[in-house]
This record gives C-alpha cells, sequence and structure tokens, in this order.
C-alpha cells in the first residue's frame, strides 16, 4: 500500500499530474485532482485534491527552508479553505494521529503540541484532540473524532499523520496536502475507519509526511515488516511537525 499519490506507479501526467520546480531550496510542488469515480478507481485513491511538496535537502538548509515550506502549505490550505467556503471564524478540530511513544509515528503528537488554541476563551473555534492508536486504547479513532465533530458543532476537521514512502530519500522531506481525508493506518496495512467528509459529515483534510519505509523497497523481498526513518528521525519529526503546526496557526489564526 502506498501513502504519497505519486508513489502509485501509474502514469500520473495522464491523469492531470502537474509539477512544478520552484526556486528556492531545491523544492518542487505537484498538484493532483481526482475528480471522478473512474480516475479513483484507476489510481486506486480516494477522490479530492492531493497537494505535494517536495524539499530533499530541507535538513540541509534548515530554518530557512523550514519556514519556506510552511508558508508554501500556508498558501495551499487557504485555497482549499476558500474554495470549500470555510471563512475564519469556523469551528476546526486539529487531530494528531499515530502511536507518540514511537518517534517514525508522532508526527501528529507533535503537530498537536504546537497548535495555538485559547482554550479559555468564549470565541475559541480552533479545537485539537490526539487520541493515540486503537491498541493503546481499544477506541476506534473515527468513531472518537465522530463524537467530538457532533458535541462540538465542528465545520471542518485537519487530519495529521505520519506516512510511508518507496524512496528513502523522502523520509521526511515530503509533505501532501489531500481534501480527501485519511484512513489509520494504511501504509501499513492497519486499516482503520476511514475518515472523510462521507463518514464525518464535515470536510476532513489531511497533511502527512513519510517517516517509514518498507524493507522489501530495498531487496524487492515481500514481507510486511518496516524498516523505520534513520537515527535522526526524532529531530526531523519535531521539525516537520513545526512546519505543519505553524503553517496551520497562520491559517486559522
Amino acid at each position: 500500500m502506498y501513502d504519497l499519490i505519486d508513489e502509485s506507479g501509474k502514469d500520473l501526467k495522464s491523469f492531470g499530474y502537474k509539477i512544478k520546480e520552484l526556486e528556492k531550496f531545491s523544492t518542487s510542488h505537484a498538484f493532483l485532482n481526482i475528480d471522478s469515480l473512474d480516475k479513483s478507481k484507476r489510481l486506486g485513491m480516494s477522490m479530492g485534491q492531493y497537494y505535494i511538496i517536495n524539499s530533499p535537502y530541507l535538513y540541509d538548509y534548515g530554518v530557512e527552508c523550514y519556514y519556506y515550506i510552511s508558508s508554501l502549505l500556508t498558501k495551499q490550505f487557504e485555497k482549499v479553505l476558500k474554495k470549500e467556503g470555510l471563512k475564519k471564524g469556523k469551528k476546526v478540530l486539529v487531530v494528531g494521529l499515530g502511536n507518540p511513544d514511537i518517534p517514525s509515528d508522532r508526527l501528529g503528537k507533535e503537530v498537536f503540541d504546537n497548535i495555538e488554541i485559547d482554550a479559555l476563551s468564549k470565541n475559541n473555534n480552533i479545537f485539537k484532540f490526539c487520541p493515540n492508536i486503537f491498541f493503546s486504547t481499544g477506541i476506534d479513532t473515527a468513531s472518537m473524532i465522530k463524537i467530538f465533530i457532533k458535541e462540538l458543532s465542528i465545520d471542518y476537521c485537519i487530519i495529521i499523520d505520519s506516512l510511508t514512502t518507496s524512496n528513502i530519500s523522502r523520509l521526511g522531506t515530503s509533505f501532501q496536502l489531500t481534501t480527501s481525508g485519511m484512513t489509520p493506518g494504511s501504509g501499513v496495512n492497519r486499516f482503520g475507519k476511514k475518515i472523510d467528509k462521507q463518514s464525518m459529515g464535515v470536510p476532513c483534510f489531511s497533511v502527512g509526511v513519510p517517516f517509514m519505509i518498507y524493507s522489501n523497497s530495498f531487496d524487492g523481498v515481500e514481507r510486511s515488516d518496516l524498516i523505520l526513518s534513520p537515527k535522526d528521525v526524532k529531530q526531523n519529526v519535531e521539525s516537520a511537525g513545526f512546519i505543519i503546526a505553524h503553517a496551520l496557526n497562520e491559517v486559522l489564526k
């Protein structure tokens, strides 16, 4: 199973995939709109918009590049929210998925920790939630999110999670934003319930960065075990979490 749309093995250009090299930090971004059931079935991905930023030297360039990537995410978030008619002040639930005890799977927790809210204000419209994994709680994540959406009258949801990749050079350096929601655990073949507009009743956007890779990406042997990210994964996950949270704070404030 692949998480990144451009690792589908398909000729994406025939589906309208567009990629552009940017002027700074050897960064590129790409866009694909899966706007029909036919495209969805042929690609094996849900309908929606897929936006990817690739920054292969992200951690070499450092903080200046972090803010640049964050600004790109901010602009794209603003576009998708505008298209959905979601103005500032609408109630949003930011959900950090993953296992916070595993460095490569705690991207959601890093973003959760850095999202700014004004919990004591009656006008607070930003809510955040970090549910942990089913094996730790015994509670299905999608069910919990649905309860919060109903009880808090949430207008839309943003989901954050670590992804898998088949390309070692993309570990921690590709950021994917989609309007199609997310299925917890899909990249490691542990499928939870789909979290999307159809199941939740409100628009659900997702942001993910790959920090895990299948071992068969190296030797071609079919097996399901994963090789986790390099030894500096903790620092890289923290940096990616900061980048995403900074973008969201800019959009939501």
